[in-house]
């Protein structure tokens, strides 16, 4: 498979995609809504967003699918749109892929928490979880399990795609930087993640989300130490500021953040690219850098 070649290539460092969410609230839709909608309203939108990442130089992007679950859909009341959505953002992505270039799965988390924090048991993760793998399977390359903040949800999520499916898995958790190190809001320490995700046996460990670059940095050099499988950063570009809209808006210059990221890839990281904040412009930077290696 070509992600498995891409992998054992030590010379080729992947590019991903970078942000869908900000981009999305760029072209103006409404605070509360979530973006996954669109797939359904402005298929235009969405593929065009795509297609910039992939002009920009993407490797890969992943389809908009990060609150597609049920239990996540149920919060929009959109839980019974869950196969259109699931659908039309597969058909979404895959009229605008490149060549040679991959479509990857986006999971992301149900966003109900276990006691003491929430109710929610294993189970229901589980079959939130399925119902979405079930839908996406036959149309991606890979699977992006990303921004978790508790393991126990991340080993969950990764279980039901393995009963589902034999594409690779990036597992990417999302942390905090604090004095002490790097952590997940549930308190999940970088090592433990990392200690976990190795027994998972997934094939790449990831990070994305929440910190911006110059962070990232850091966790990418603490993770090194820690693993010797190969790493995902996507983080964000820097701190979200608020405008007057209520819409959030990063103003970390592209330039610096491909800096930080060639700083990554020095370190160790396989794959790189934008999570909050970034754009196809941030990834054009990256790619010039990765061309220039």
């Amino acid at each position: 498979m070509l992600f498995h070649d891409w992998l054992k290539n030590d010379s080729k460092i992947i590019l991903f995609d970078g942000a869908m969410g900000t981009e999305i609230f760029k072209r103006g839709i409404e605070p509360g809504k979530i973006p996954d909608i669109l797939n359904i309203e402005k298929p235009d939108i969405i593929s065009e967003i795509h297609k910039s990442y992939y002009d920009a130089g993407s490797d890969m992007c992943q389809i908009c699918t990060f609150g597609s679950s049920s239990l996540n859909l149920k919060k929009y009341k959109l839980e019974d749109q869950i196969e259109e959505i699931n659908k039309k953002a597969l058909e979404n992505l895959k009229k605008v892929c490149s060549p040679n270039c991959l479509i990857v799965g986006d999971i992301g988390p149900s966003g109900e928490f276990r006691p003491p924090v929430g109710n929610i048991t294993i189970e229901q993760w589980q079959a939130s979880f399925a119902n979405q793998v079930k839908i996406l399977e036959n149309g991606v390359d890979l699977w992006h399990i990303e921004t978790f903040s508790d393991i126990e949800e991340m080993k969950t999520a990764i279980k039901v795609v393995r009963e589902a499916s034999k594409k690779p898995i990036i597992a990417s958790m999302t942390y905090k930087k604090t004095p002490r190190g790097y952590f997940t809001i549930m308190g999940d320490s970088l090592e433990k993640c990392i200690q976990i995700l190795e027994q998972e046996k997934v094939d790449v460990i990831g990070a994305n989300c929440t910190i911006g670059s110059n962070d990232m940095i850091g966790l990418i050099e603490e993770s090194v130490k820690l693993t010797n499988n190969p790493l995902s950063a996507k983080p964000n570009a820097g701190q979200p500021k608020i405008d007057e809209n209520g819409r959030p808006y990063y103003e970390y210059p592209d330039k610096a953040f491909a800096k930080d990221i060639l700083d990554m890839i020095n370190l160790g990281a396989k794959i790189v690219g934008g999570c909050c904040g970034t754009s196809p412009e941030t990834i054009k930077e990256i790619r010039k850098i990765i061309d220039s290696l």
